[in-house]
């Protein structure tokens, strides 16, 4: 079977009809296999002609030690990019049953070991900072606390929130907001009073109605992930300029407002599992990473665990019991 037909077949029947995935994950799927185009185009190899059995184990090892030594790829984005290929080779099978040992080989490949290491994340002092710096003095100023306390306080995506319509956000006695996550799945967060009461008055300043986008571009368009982005980078600059004593991260981008939010709330005790829903990750262990940020609040956890389970040690013998064996014994000889 032709490689480049396997992927249109997987793309538009396997990603898109049967697996559902929204445009962003597409999108991730999408640049592996351009970058792999691109590494065919360098090895001079015509796709039109490109049989699936040609893109071979050694082939695809190839291509990964290309994203490194060329495109300076780190060993989590050389392992999506495998986790991608591999996902194509799965599919394959159930179509082109003659591809299976090529398949099976790819899928053999093993991902490439990565250190661990917790999210980074801002410190409270510093995400107060960031909220606090655009003000609310002007429309513009409120537009941006908005959207920065919001992105804050719902640990949202950046797409998630340009995806979000005023009908998203309830405000009020009780205020939450409608989250529509990765694979169409959606959740609802609360917020808190202050967040509610930010999106109220923003929202009545700029008449938005029910139906409009929640946050709008200067072209009256809604407002996209890269737009997201700009509004976070430009006010971090700013809270490096005014505050370099607390400011102690170069650079901030939206998602680290995702793990700062996740680690704040791991720190304030908050059960594991309300932090996995609440990120709307599938698996716990997923979220089980915010853990490592504060080695005490694992120890706290584990101590709960198991208490109970082990007793504090005693000794085997007391001072009384001790003495009445020596007279027993004693009485032996």
């Amino acid at each position: 079977m032709l490689f480049c037909d396997c992927v249109q077949d997987y793309f538009r029947t396997y990603l898109m009809k049967q697996r559902g995935y929204g445009a962003n994950t597409i999108g991730s799927y999408r640049d592996t296999f351009r970058l792999l185009l691109a590494y065919m185009g360098e090895a001079g190899l015509s796709m039109e002609s490109l049989e699936m059995a040609d893109v071979d184990r050694d082939f695809v090892t190839g291509f990964l030690c290309w994203l490194e030594s060329s495109r300076g790829n780190s060993a989590s984005t050389r392992n999506v990019r495998l986790a991608h290929i591999k996902s194509l080779a799965s599919y394959v099978v159930t179509v082109s049953p003659e591809d299976a040992g090529t398949c099976a080989a790819i899928r053999s490949i093993p991902s490439k070991r990565q250190v661990s290491s917790p999210p980074d994340a801002l410190s409270r002092e510093e995400v107060g900072c960031l909220l606090a710096t655009p003000g609310t003095d002007t429309r513009k100023g409120l537009r941006e606390s908005a959207l920065l306390a919001l992105l804050y306080d719902s640990a949202c995506r950046a797409q998630e929130l340009a995806d979000m319509d005023v009908s998203s956000v309830t405000t009020g006695r009780t205020c939450h907001a409608r989250i529509d996550g990765k694979g169409n799945k959606g959740r609802t967060v609360p917020l808190l009073r202050e967040t509610g009461e930010l999106l109220s008055a923003y929202i009545e300043s700029f008449g938005l109605q029910k139906t409009s986008p929640l946050f709008l571009n200067r072209s009256g368009h809604r407002l996209t992930r890269s737009g997201v982005s700009d509004v976070v980078e430009r006010n971090w600059r700013l809270v490096k300029e005014r505050h370099p004593e607390v400011a102690m991260h170069d650079s901030a981008r939206p998602h680290i407002l995702r793990h700062s939010k996740a680690t704040h709330l791991v720190e304030a005790g908050v059960n594991i599992y309300h932090v996995r829903d609440f990120l709307g990750h599938e698996s716990v262990t997923t979220t089980m990473v915010y853990l490592k940020h504060n080695l005490e609040k694992t120890r706290e956890i584990v101590e709960a665990a198991s208490d109970g389970l082990a007793k504090a040690s005693t000794p085997f013998y007391t001072r009384d019991k001790k003495k009445e064996l020596l007279s027993f014994l004693e009485t032996l000889t």
